[in-house]
């Protein structure tokens, strides 16, 4: 398109060319507004080019002001583009309202724990074999008085401690202790996960977030185990957007809905 309107723009200089220097009124203002339209063409492919540009980077917002800035640079695609900007206004409202559901937990990570290295681990192994009791043959034995001796633990006197000897494995007993390397703690991470609503009390529960480029208001209504969730979302550039339990709803109806449970609920405020 720039293209062609170059060349239309040259035979107009060629055309006043053979007529004189100077170029009669008419032929000078076709040329200012070939220049103009050359101009325009060239602005909106640069802003077009960057606003495809952030889009596929996921940079919405300003995707969303350059579709709308490209809209003076081109009346024919005005429509077009003007439902770009709103199709991106309702995916970052959505994008927004789920957010506001989103906590952050911590989890322990997953293979934290040490696998044991094939030396200690052959270390327990002899240890375990040196734990299993050795098999002998025991001859049979009639006589009950015979069992009864082999299984009564021979009585062994005990020599009294001295005070002065107990004090001294009792502190040796808690060094030692003192001396065990703790336990390393649980390892965990910082992950999102979806917010449960049990613990809300039933009723009407009211919040509003800011956040960095909107502001949502979260209604939340329980009614024993049944929940109704409705957001309202409000960009910084205008624009609001409506939804219940995360679907798309009019403004009217959304309205309606949380008025007739005010009512049914109201606040000590009210």
């Amino acid at each position: 398109m720039i293209r062609a309107l170059t060349l239309v723009l040259v035979l107009f200089c060629l055309a006043g060319a053979t007529q004189g220097q100077e170029l009669n009124k008419k032929l000078q203002r076709e040329k200012a507004e070939i220049e103009a339209q050359i101009e325009r063409e060239r602005k909106y492919e640069e802003t077009m080019e960057k606003a495809d540009g952030a889009f596929k980077a996921k940079e919405y917002v300003t995707a969303r002001m350059a579709y709308e800035e490209a809209i003076q640079y081109n009346a024919e695609k005005e429509q077009w583009l003007q439902s770009k900007v709103n199709d991106l206004d309702i995916l970052m409202a959505r994008r927004a309202a789920r957010s506001v559901d989103s906590i952050i937990v911590e989890v322990p990570l997953l293979g934290a724990t040490a696998l044991p290295s094939s030396e200690s681990k052959g270390i327990q192994e002899r240890q375990v074999d040196a734990t299993i009791p050795e098999v002998v043959e025991v001859e049979e034995v009639d006589s009950a008085e015979a069992i009864a001796e082999t299984l009564t633990p021979p009585q062994v006197e005990v020599e009294e401690v001295p005070k002065e000897a107990a004090t001294a494995i009792q502190s040796v007993s808690a060094r030692d202790v003192e001396l065990k390397p703790k336990a390393p703690a649980a390892k965990t991470e910082k992950t999102k996960v979806k917010e449960d609503f049990s613990s809300f009390e039933n009723g009407v529960t009211e919040e509003t977030f800011t956040l960095q480029k909107s502001e949502v208001v979260r209604i939340v209504v329980k009614e024993g185990i049944d929940v109704i969730i409705f957001k309202k979302v409000k960009h910084k550039w205008g624009g609001e957007f409506f939804f219940m339990d995360d679907r798309d709803v009019t403004r009217r109806y959304w309205e309606e809905q949380v008025s007739m449970y005010r009512q049914k609920y109201p606040s000590e405020d009210d």
